[in-house]
């Protein structure tokens, strides 16, 4: 019997967790009707619906570009996009724990050497001068990396130091004074890119040819490096001459010393949102009345008048009573008289004497609003077209 039981009670609680679904830990909106969720340690992506898009067993899926990394103990498994497509690979490489995306194209690997596989897990073959590939199974081969950026990455080897390379595996920017130690590269930003050598602290750009590095400004005359600081997303290289701050994805966006600062990436400024509290609905006839006209363009009639049609809105929550509205124009004037409910409109219409020889004559109608000791008055021009009867022939 007690079996029986409990047999039972966990049918009965099987049951009514199969009903209430099992909850996730977390569950991110990433577009296009998909989520990241999180259950326990794993990671995965499902649908609108419920269907798992990607399984629930990767470590964390960061999107950059729309596109994002499926790994494995930092072993890259596979990529998915946006839209829930993946492509699978062979989990023979790591990503850098420091680069975790996909950058223009290339996913940074290795462990203690650093190197580049395409999107298709396929490795990036160097011909830079000095520099040797590995082959497939081991595409890395630098001590230093940077993610490529503009087609171009910063790589680092204790041999030949900073060199810039394509994603041919060319070498650019490359420095006519072979004699020179170069301490370090950034990444390129428009073109452009910031070399520190034992010649100084220099911004090149390439020479039309891409063959060479040209001196665009000297920043320094000399270098002298003290230290490398990290300061939240930034990292500071810090010489006797001055300071470069250098973004993520290793380009400088500025540099300062005793004197001077110069901004090369603009950084995007922060918008304050002001608390805006709502003001409290106050009887005001400049704000809620809206006084206007249908047409101002008017035709004669055979009695020798012209009609005009006014309009009268209330556009705040306040019912207005009482009010005086006075039409005049020429010898002619109406007035009215009663009440404006909250969010309503009120027409008005008013006929003026129009008896003349010229073809068109202009009038100036004035509607004036009156509403306890408050007046608002507007004044509209219309043309008045001679009324021409129509002859049988």
């Amino acid at each position: 019997m007690r079996k029986i039981f409990l047999s039972l009670l966990l049918i009965g609680y099987f049951s009514a967790a199969y009903a209430q679904g099992f909850a996730y830990d977390d569950k991110t909106d990433v577009g296009n009707g998909l989520y990241k969720v999180k259950s326990g340690d794993y990671y995965g992506i499902i649908d609108k619906n419920d269907n798992v898009i990607v399984s629930i067993e990767y470590q964390d899926i960061l999107f950059h570009e729309g596109k994002a990394l499926l790994t494995k103990d930092g072993f890259i498994h596979g990529i998915v996009d946006s839209l829930g497509a993946t492509k699978m690979f062979n989990a023979e490489y790591k990503v850098h724990p420091k680069y975790r995306y996909i950058y223009d194209g290339y996913i940074i690997v290795g462990e203690d050497k650093w190197g580049y596989i395409d999107e298709n897990g396929n490795p990036l073959r160097i011909k830079a001068k000095g520099f040797f590939s590995l082959g497939k199974k081991s595409p890395t081969q630098f001590d230093d990396v940077a993610p490529f950026v503009e087609n171009f990455a910063a790589v680092y080897t204790h041999k030949d130091g900073w060199r810039h390379i394509d994603k041919e595996g060319t070498e650019h920017y490359k420095l006519r004074d072979k004699k020179v130690k170069v301490f370090f590269r950034s990444s390129v930003y428009k073109g452009e890119c910031i070399i520190v050598t034992n010649d100084g602290i220099k911004q090149y750009q390439e020479s039309d040819d891409g063959t060479f590095a040209v001196v665009k400004r000297i920043l320094s005359p000399s270098s002298s490096f003290i230290e490398k600081n990290q300061d939240g997303s930034f990292t500071k290289l810090i010489f006797k001459e001055g300071i470069l701050t250098l973004d993520s994805l290793m380009r400088v966006t500025k540099y300062e010393n005793g004197t001077d600062s110069i901004i090369f990436i603009q950084q995007p400024k922060k918008h304050i949102v002001k608390k805006v509290i709502a003001p409290i609905d106050t009887i005001s006839l400049e704000n809620d009345l809206q006084v206007g006209i249908v047409s101002q363009n008017l035709q004669a009639n055979s009695k020798g008048q012209a009609h005009a049609e006014i309009k009268v809105k209330n556009i705040g929550n306040v019912k207005y009573e009482n009010v005086h509205i006075f039409i005049e124009c020429s010898n002619a004037s109406r007035e009215w008289q009663g009440n404006i409910e909250a969010n309503s409109e009120l027409s008005l219409s008013f006929t003026m004497p129009a008896r003349f020889s010229t073809a068109v004559v202009r009038r100036n109608i004035v509607v004036r609003t009156v509403y306890n000791k408050e007046q608002i008055e507007k004044n509209f021009t219309v043309a008045i077209k001679r009324y021409t009867p129509v002859r049988s022939r």
